[in-house]
């Protein structure tokens, strides 16, 4: 008796390697977008280590809530020429509980283009806003490029972090702007209500309500 539970045993424990080696991969959450290995890297360090890459719609995680928008895939990652200068440059969909803290140690600029629209964006004030609200607490890291490498240089030309931008999805969209043309940001309020990003030239402006440049 003690022989065949013996055997019994060792047949369980030989069978285990097999059993884990046949589990399914694990997919991803419908929706969620492909991010390029190195991206979690570069917003490390040109951001620093506190910003979260948001790789699926906010809304996703709420019990009833669907993914439904026309025009594909939630999108984490743009490129562009933001600025006109003919280098790619980048914008992120990350998070952050209070970007304003290491906008020094990394050398980046925190702008609240929204309010500053309305009337009042300084961003040591506004930053916390949307800090409690977990479908509109995002931010976009934009970055600058610099030379060859755009914006995956060691040293971007700037970066920016773009607080309290209302979104439900974000793309890029052509435009002019003091007669060059610019890759504009385009945000998706909601199923009706578009809104614009865009570089002045010296920062980031607001067009609420589906405006052109």
């Amino acid at each position: 008796m003690k022989s065949l539970r013996s055997a019994l045993m060792l047949s369980f424990l030989l069978a285990i390697p097999f059993a884990l080696g046949q589990q399914p991969a694990v997919e991803p959450l419908a929706g969620a977008a492909k991010l390029p290995a190195d991206l979690a890297e570069i917003v490390k360090k040109q951001f620093g280590p506190e910003f979260t890459i948001v790789a699926e719609p906010p809304y996703a995680k709420i019990t009833g809530a669907t993914v439904d928008h026309e025009g594909g895939q939630w999108q984490v990652l743009l490129t562009g020429d933001l600025n006109g200068d003919g280098v790619e440059d980048a914008v992120i969909v990350a998070r952050n509980k209070n970007s304003v803290i290491g906008a020094d140690a990394y050398s980046y600029k925190v702008i609240d283009a929204v309010n500053d629209h309305f009337g009042y964006g300084n961003p040591k004030v506004t930053v916390d806003f949307n800090a409690n609200d977990p479908i509109h607490n995002l931010v976009l890291l934009v970055i600058h490029g610099a030379g060859k490498d755009g914006w995956r240089a060691a040293t971007p030309k700037a970066k920016f972090v773009l607080i309290n931008v209302p979104f439900e999805r974000v793309h890029l969209g052509r435009g002019k702007v003091k007669k060059v043309t610019v890759d504009a940001i385009r945000v998706e309020e909601t199923d009706t209500v578009s809104s614009l990003l865009f570089w002045d030239g010296k920062k980031y402006r607001y067009i609420p309500g589906g405006g052109s440049l």
